[in-house]
């Protein structure tokens, strides 16, 4: 039996389009690490010091960090939040490329359920003075700010892993992604 793969519905909402644009960014991850072995998710390839792990482990902390924010749920990382920026760049021996992924998968979950229970993108985000300090000045964080900016920073990464699988493999995000780009 011949069966037509169904369309999606048109997102017409602003939330729905906001979550579309952070799972293609994630796409774009998983791209960038499908068909590696450990060894090469976890190698250094070019002059940074990132490798698709790091960058990865560091996104999906950033995601982490932004729907507990926004649902205002403590997170544990202590007192500094420099020193746990700095943490989320490194991959201890139990992080695995397939725990990484399906940390990212709950980062997803969570973040479409923070989504979903909001009642008002417009809604202030409590950030501390040592958070805060670090985010654009003159900008009220909204919970829509807080996406948007999520949104900047997963496509800003998502164009570095994209150069780290390419200096692994020469396998660039089109290829990856199953077709080529016109």
């Amino acid at each position: 039996m011949n069966e037509t793969p169904s369309t999606p519905a048109p997102i017409s909402d602003e939330r729905g389009l906001l979550l579309l644009m952070l799972d293609n960014q994630r796409t774009a991850f998983r791209n960038a690490v499908s068909g590696l072995t450990e060894e090469q998710v976890r190698s250094v390839p070019s002059a940074s010091e990132m490798s698709l792990a790091s960058v990865l482990k560091h996104v999906i902390d950033g995601e982490e960090a932004m729907t507990a924010r926004i649902t205002g749920t403590p997170r544990g990382g202590g007192d500094d939040p420099v020193a746990a920026w700095m943490a989320a760049w490194n991959v201890a021996e139990d992080e695995t490329i397939d725990v990484l992924l399906a940390r990212f998968d709950a980062a997803q979950r969570a973040t479409e359920a923070a989504v979903a229970a909001e009642t008002d993108l417009d809604r202030d985000v409590d950030l501390p003075a040592d958070v805060a300090q670090w985010m654009a000045s003159g900008v009220v964080f909204t919970v829509r700010y807080m996406l948007l900016h999520q949104i900047e920073e997963l496509a800003r990464h998502a164009g570095h892993a994209d150069v780290i699988r390419q200096s692994l493999d020469g396998a660039r995000a089109d290829t990856l992604a199953g077709g080529g780009w016109s």
